[in-house]
């Protein structure tokens, strides 16, 4: 009986994993950021991955574009914009993507 209990409970677990899995939404927004060197650019990059649900950073400083690819699920541009302002920069947003 207690091997059944804990069989039950782990497919359970499982299961939660696998929903929450499924629940990913990738998109990508580009915004155009008043970066001025390579440092500006190497911040950027390093300190925005760790925001919640942001998967990926590129930044490109000859057009001043950074790229950002991210869990719709769990932030949005506005969230984005705001962390990268934090750091000392501006922020508009020149594109949005939905993901495959």
């Amino acid at each position: 009986m207690r091997k059944i209990i804990t069989l039950t409970l782990i497919l359970l677990g499982f299961a939660v994993l696998t929903s929450q899995a499924q629940k990913v939404e990738i998109k990508s927004v580009t915004f155009e950021v008043n970066m001025h060197c390579q440092s500006c650019k190497a911040k950027i990059e390093r300190d925005i991955v760790f925001e919640k649900g942001v998967k990926e950073v590129e930044a490109t400083l000859d057009k001043k574009l950074v790229t950002i690819k991210y869990d719709a699920t769990k932030t949005d541009p506005d969230k984005i914009a705001r962390a990268i302002e934090k750091l000392g920069y501006t922020a508009k947003v020149v594109e949005t993507k939905q993901k495959d």
